[in-house]
């Protein structure tokens, strides 16, 4: 029996364990409240889209058509597939599918709930004027695919930026996530985009552990985010690198277990080549270098190559300079970047991601016209994007806008210090907007 005066170890534990309970559940609580703006503007982003695709045909157009994402298709057959319980062949040339899964996994009971309804859906050339699996798979894919905001609207806050500039940022993030979401049908791109800033801020706060998973749930939604972990890598303590990159790596280690066991061939020659149509899409100077696979498909060449080699050494610039989070965002802008320049075949939705991240830069910038000129090079290169022009003709302006994207977001030298002089939460003054979360946020090592 356990005397009055001493505590009982079983009840000690469960009253911490019920302590951190309601600590997640009152950082959530107030996490939730803080981006209510972001949450409106998802929700707005959602009914105003879900509208869009199927008013503008009958009302603009003048034809019953909806005006359909035809992209999103493509990862919807893969998610039926995955219901199924057949993972292993999602990498077989007639479903399309050239990166990892876990979109098509979150979609995977939206598929099954479509198909146990006999809902009809669009498979490739094979258009449906109404297809009826978009009534319960369009919000779905919008909301999934607009919840970036949230996480944008994070970072700024706590790189100290008022509400008002906010606001205007979710704007302009919503009409970024407009074109890469609702006009093409991929919101993978700004999933892990937004994963990736939840992972930058989690790292900024010190909390390592969730900054892995969180980059982590980020790859496995679309891998191109990989350019930017060298740059978070760089700023996490040696003693967590290991950690952090093994909880990077585990979420695709497990999705793609099956397809690489069982289809080894076909998947890894899938995943490497990245076949992309140059008729259909927009070829770039660099496809002179990328190797024919058939008469309408080409590689990615070494473009992403020499992308990943610069995003190490942005990786090793961080290490040298240690900058502050203003730099730290900045960069990881530039890595996204890094793929647009060195990209053999661009779709217009590639330009999205480090838009999104070039827009949050320029918010943090005192002078408001930084905002301003980000998001009109965003506006011009988009436009650019839709018209089918020669290599040079249309590879030179979008990144002529990007570079001015990113020279409009400069955070200045100051923002890159050496190596003696390291920023730490305890350092410098915790920005107004997250102090009350600071006590939750961490201080730890």
């Amino acid at each position: 029996m356990t005397s009055a005066s001493t505590p009982d170890p079983q009840c000690a534990d469960l009253v911490s364990v019920d302590g951190a309970h309601r600590k997640v559940a009152s950082w959530l609580v107030e996490h939730v409240r803080r981006r209510r703006w972001a949450l409106t503007a998802i929700i707005v982003f959602t009914l105003v889209s879900m509208a869009f695709t199927l008013l503008w045909g009958p009302i603009v157009r003048h034809t019953s058509l909806w005006v359909v994402p035809g992209d999103v298709w493509y990862t919807f057959r893969v998610a039926h597939l995955i219901g199924w319980g057949d993972i292993g062949g999602i990498y077989t040339s007639t479903y399309g599918q050239l990166s990892f899964p876990g979109a098509a996994v979150v979609l995977a009971p939206v598929a099954m709930l479509a198909w146990h309804l006999q809902l009809s859906e669009s498979i490739g050339l094979l258009t449906e004027a109404h297809p009826t699996a978009w009534l319960i798979l369009g919000p779905v894919v919008l909301a999934m695919g607009s919840a970036c905001l949230a996480a944008f609207d994070a970072l700024a806050e706590e790189l100290g930026v008022g509400r008002g500039r906010r606001i205007a940022l979710l704007a302009v993030e919503a009409m970024i996530a407009f074109q890469v979401v609702t006009l093409w049908g991929h919101p993978e791109d700004m999933v892990a985009t937004g994963l990736a800033a939840y992972a930058l801020l989690a790292g900024h706060r010190r909390r390592w552990a969730p900054a892995g998973w969180l980059w982590g749930a980020a790859i496995v939604f679309q891998p191109l985010v990989l350019v930017a972990f060298p740059v978070a890598l760089a700023m996490t303590p040696a003693r967590h690198r290991l950690r952090t990159c093994v909880s990077a790596v585990l979420p695709t280690a497990a999705l793609m277990a099956s397809p690489l066991l069982t289809q080894w061939g076909m998947t890894t020659r899938t995943l490497l080549h990245q076949a992309n149509d140059p008729v259909v899409n927009h070829p770039t100077p660099w496809i002179a270098l990328s190797t024919r696979i058939n008469a309408t498909a080409v590689t990615a060449g070494p473009g992403r190559t020499i992308t990943l080699i610069l995003a190490v050494g942005l990786g090793v610039l961080a290490l040298r300079r240690r900058p502050t989070m203003e730099g730290l965002v900045w960069l990881v802008a530039t890595a996204l970047t890094l793929r647009c320049f060195f990209e053999a075949v661009m779709d217009p939705f590639y330009l999205g991601p480090p838009f999104a991240l070039i827009v949050v830069a320029c918010a943090t910038r005192p002078q408001r016209h930084r905002l301003i000129v980000g998001s009109g090079a965003f506006f011009v290169a988009s436009l650019i994007s839709f018209h089918h022009l020669s290599e040079w003709a249309y590879w030179t302006p979008i990144v002529a806008l990007l570079a001015l994207g990113l020279a409009s977001a400069w955070p200045g030298r100051s923002a890159f210090r050496s190596d003696d002089v390291i920023s730490t939460p305890e350092s410098r003054p915790v920005p107004t907007a997250v102090g009350t979360l600071h006590h939750l946020v961490g201080t730890s090592d």
